[in-house]
């Protein structure tokens, strides 16, 4: 069976026109909205603009939505969340550098505190509570860094019960992190 190539030809450019008057009637719907919004947002209520419009108030309601919402679109200031010390909660702005990990920061009295800590296995007091040597037995630990196993590392300092640290979990930094977070601090010093 062979097709009527005239009759295409004609589908063809119905399919066209339709096409072009599918996009020409979105275009004119979203000028409509955004003038419903306009007047909505130069003081007509919505019940005023049913009544002229001659719409129900709930579709109004649903174009001047559609169209971005009842009030002004204005660009906020998004301040970042300020950052904290995991270890003594001292805010970034009052540190020379803030070390970052995965949920967790660490200062430069911390690092200097933590240092301490391993080396000889005698808390000391942070700004937010205790800042202890890991036992070597205790291989659940994890550093809230690198996320080694206290096992794996030559020592670990943790926070007790520190709100600050990762997943409100108690934060613990390693010997290796606590010797890349001198580097960065030496980084930034020179």
């Amino acid at each position: 069976m062979d097709v009527d190539k005239q009759l295409l030809a004609q589908a063809k450019l119905a399919e066209e026109r339709l096409l072009d008057a599918e996009h020409d009637a979105e275009v004119a719907r979203a000028e409509f909205h955004r003038a419903v919004r306009r007047l909505h947002l130069r003081g007509a209520s919505l019940r005023e603009l049913a009544d002229e419009l001659q719409l129900s108030h709930q579709r109004v309601h649903q174009i001047v939505e559609a169209a971005g919402g009842a009030r002004r679109w204005r660009r906020r200031k998004r301040t970042p969340p300020e950052l904290n010390c995991s270890f003594c909660a001292r805010p970034q702005r009052k540190t020379r550098k803030l070390v970052a990990g995965p949920g967790v920061y660490i200062c430069e009295a911390c690092v200097t505190a933590a240092d301490s800590v391993i080396a000889t296995e005698r808390s000391e007091r942070t700004g937010i509570g205790t800042l202890e040597a890991v036992a070597a037995t205790a291989r659940a630990r994890r550093c809230s860094f690198c996320g080694k196993h206290r096992h794996r590392v030559s020592g670990l300092a943790t926070t007790l019960d520190n709100p600050h640290g990762k997943l409100g979990t108690d934060a613990a930094i390693c010997s290796e992190c606590l010797t890349l977070c001198r580097e960065i601090h030496a980084e930034q010093l020179t």
